[in-house]
């Protein structure tokens, strides 16, 4: 159990909004001379996100949905933008992603954020 919840609530709020920002704005990511290195981009954020929030609950299902969600929001947000475009591709993408953090969830990078918190909770009582 996290001692510091609403402190990982929060950052995943702001990662959220900087994912959001990223996939909205026109700026763009690093060119990595790969076809198609935008999905790459889609699926390791999504990676991240599942990773990242599926440690703080164990209802990863509800996880899933949301970013799922999120995703969809995310496209169809870029379909009003003149500088972005909405594409069935970049949902698939996210759904591999998530697949990944998903499995990534059952390593040991799964616990990563527990134990930061344990430091937390571990330099408080000095």
């Amino acid at each position: 159990m996290l001692q510091h919840p609403t402190l990982w609530r929060i950052l995943g709020a702001g990662l959220l909004i900087v994912i959001a920002a990223l996939s909205l704005l026109p700026v763009r990511g690093p060119d990595l001379h790969l076809p198609n290195a935008d999905k790459l981009h889609h699926a390791l954020a999504y990676a991240v996100l599942m990773l990242y929030f599926g440690q703080l609950t164990r209802r990863r299902a509800l996880i899933a949905a949301a970013l799922i969600g999120y995703g969809i929001a995310i496209e169809l947000l870029q379909s009003q933008m003149p500088s972005r475009s909405a594409e069935l591709v970049d949902l698939l993408a996210n759904l591999v992603g998530m697949g990944f953090g998903a499995l990534l969830l059952r390593s040991p990078a799964g616990r990563w954020l527990n134990a930061v918190d344990a430091r937390l909770v571990g330099r408080r009582k000095l």
